[in-house]
């Protein structure tokens, strides 16, 4: 057996693959960006083939980075955006494009779905609050819209799940990711027929997979797999984790008095308990990555992908890398004091931490304004996102936590760590290592082996952290006004929805 682990993960933004050892060292990284295809607004799609493509060429790339054969991988683990939707016939094979997390199309199901009493019926089975892009709102809005899509599908997966299948030929769901589609009753542990019922949807109750563990060795490396990855055919390949399960357990979240949070393309905020809390209309339960744990998590596509969309049409310039526009900005914001600036932006470029009509905004602009104003503001805003989700989170109580572990894109900016610390006035801890989730996928994949003996085992073995963060107690009263004049914003927002 091999002595190297693997983790794919399939972000909203980013396809990456990275090698570690059985210590966390960082062997080798491979990444692939696929952009969206956007067929109408709200839409966010990738086609199947080409993520698939992407991944392939991710792994290879890891293993040619880390200078090893594929034999040496002793096991593969998964993870990947929740929700969204992969359609698949019987052998795997996508039927339509593979829906990204980011996907609003099913946003009017929703608003009915309030109204009428289904959410709060259907939050009694799955202790999720419904949105948009899970497949509870898809598979309704298909049927109404793309039937044959539909007919033509035996099943639906995560976007993990089908690249799994795509590497062992092998189709199931694994029980994290499931547990937060919205389908899966969350004491019984199995999809229930009542909740299509509810939905409307009982007919297609067929299309959900049979569930794995986390940990179980679901399948192994296919021929033609191999032959596509560099990777050795008959190599196992572990259930993996939802990528707020998997940034987690890489974080080193093993208890429950430190939160975890995750800005990359998504604002996900966590904490794990041995409680199913009630939260209905604020933050939602799935399976946890501990035996006996639930993690309690509040998010919403809100984060570091707001910035990027700013780089992209406003720092770049010709011939850049995107990291080196990265680390202008950050030149930029290291001279900025948080005084400096009074515009206020709203990261809802991609969908809304409130209310599903909501878009992004920029308020209080005047004409002595910057793009560097405005790119202060943005950083800003991505962190208020993450504090009024912490807020609901924790029902205003955030500070009773010892610390918070911080990963993402985001944690890899010193200045916007250091401004999320001062947000939120506890302190922060960065993470060794670039590819969290992928790492808690390795880490899966460890214990899936029998390289560790649990979940406790790999962290002490992998996880390493790499910096803190102290909060600065002299812009505590800045930032409340700041967050303060942020939240009425959000409440402006409303005046739009009738528009």
């Amino acid at each position: 057996m091999g002595t190297y682990l693997m983790g794919i993960d399939n972000g909203g933004s980013m396809i990456k693959c990275a090698i570690y050892d059985e210590k966390g060292n960082e062997a080798g990284v491979g990444s692939r960006r696929l952009p969206l295809i956007m067929p109408k607004p709200g839409m966010t799609e990738r086609r199947a083939e080409d993520v698939w493509r992407a991944n392939v060429q991710a792994i290879r790339q890891a293993l040619s980075n880390a200078g090893i054969r594929g034999g040496e991988i002793a096991a593969i683990g998964l993870t990947g955006y929740g929700n969204g939707a992969c359609f698949v016939d019987a052998r795997g094979e996508a039927v339509y494009n593979c829906i990204v997390s980011t996907d609003s199309r099913a946003s009017g199901y929703l608003d009915r779905w309030q109204k009428d009493g289904t959410e709060a019926a259907v939050y009694r089975y799955t202790y999720q609050n419904l949105w948009a892009a899970q497949p509870a709102a898809l598979l309704p809005w298909f049927r109404d819209h793309m039937p044959e899509v539909l007919r033509r599908a035996k099943y639906t997966l995560s976007i993990k799940d089908f690249i799994r299948a795509k590497l062992t030929g092998e189709i199931c769901a694994e029980i994290t990711d499931a547990s937060s589609g919205c389908l899966m009753n969350i004491k019984t542990r199995q999809y229930d027929r009542e909740i299509f019922r509810l939905l409307g949807i009982e007919e297609y109750f067929h299309m959900a997979p049979p569930f794995v563990g986390s940990t179980d060795i679901t399948g192994r490396v296919s021929r033609e797999a191999a032959a596509l990855t560099g990777l050795a055919e008959g190599t196992p390949v572990a259930g993996g984790y939802f990528d707020i399960d998997a940034g987690a357990l890489a974080s080193g979240v093993g208890d429950d008095k430190t939160l975890c949070l995750i800005a990359g393309t998504w604002s996900i905020n966590e904490y794990i308990t041995t409680d199913l809390e009630s939260g209905f209309g604020k933050f939602s339960n799935t399976v946890g990555y501990l035996p006996g744990y639930y993690v309690v998590e509040d998010s919403s596509p809100t984060s570091a992908s707001n910035f990027d969309w700013f780089v992209r049409n406003f720092a770049e310039k010709k011939g850049d890398l995107r990291h080196e526009a990265y680390l202008r900005c950050d030149d930029v914001l290291r001279q900025m004091k948080p005084e400096d600036g009074d515009v206020l932006f709203i990261p809802y470029l991609y969908a809304s931490a409130t209310n599903p009509n909501s878009k992004g905004a920029f308020f209080n602009l005047s004409g002595c304004h910057t793009r560097d104003h405005l790119m202060q503001a943005v950083y800003e805003g991505v962190a208020f996102s993450t504090m009024f989700h912490v807020k609901r989170l924790t029902g205003g109580d955030w500070r009773r936590y010892a610390c918070a572990r911080f990963s993402g894109g985001a944690s890899r900016s010193s200045v916007w760590a250091q401004m999320f610390c001062d947000v939120l006035q506890v302190p922060v801890e960065v993470l060794r290592g670039s590819e969290q989730s992928a790492m808690g996928a390795a880490m899966g994949a460890g214990m899936a082996c029998g390289r560790f003996a649990d979940a406790h085992d790999a962290i002490s073995a992998m996880t390493r952290v790499a910096g803190r963060y102290e909060p600065d107690r002299g812009r505590k009263a800045l930032y409340e006004h700041k967050f303060a004049r942020f939240e009425k914003a959000l409440d402006a927002l409303s005046l739009f929805h009738a528009i």
